[in-house]
């Protein structure tokens, strides 16, 4: 015996119910929409990752290039922004750590000249 649950908000046009059964019999277990195949959906082809562009020939990436261009040049841009984040991260990072050594030498300078003065 199936019971019916109604969510709140749900379309009044279409009247959508989730139906839950402990035991469906053996009818219902068979009744699904037929297998159909219609190939690849381009709605959800991702486009290779940064190390598989990276490790791929030219002429297979020129492939999934043809396949889809609009999605090989948002990778593009995404990769542009990933690496310009990167650039600049990195710059912080040298000049952080420039700083660091900078003040660490001179401190170690000093401690030393602190040190035989006494």
């Amino acid at each position: 015996m199936a019971e019916i649950f109604k969510f709140p908000g749900s379309s009044s046009k279409r009247e959508r119910a989730l139906a839950i059964t402990t035991e469906p019999d053996e009818e219902e277990r068979w009744r699904s929409r037929p297998y159909t195949r219609r190939g690849p959906n381009m709605q959800t082809f991702l486009f290779r990752s940064y190390n598989l562009i990276v490790e791929s020939e030219d002429e297979d990436l020129v492939r999934d290039v043809c396949i889809d261009v609009d999605k090989a040049q948002t990778k593009l841009k995404a990769l542009r922004r990933r690496l310009k984040g990167v650039q600049e991260q990195a710059a912080a990072q040298i000049q952080l750590l420039t700083t660091a050594e900078t003040k660490l030498s001179s401190a170690i300078v000093a401690a030393l000249l602190k040190r035989g003065q006494s």
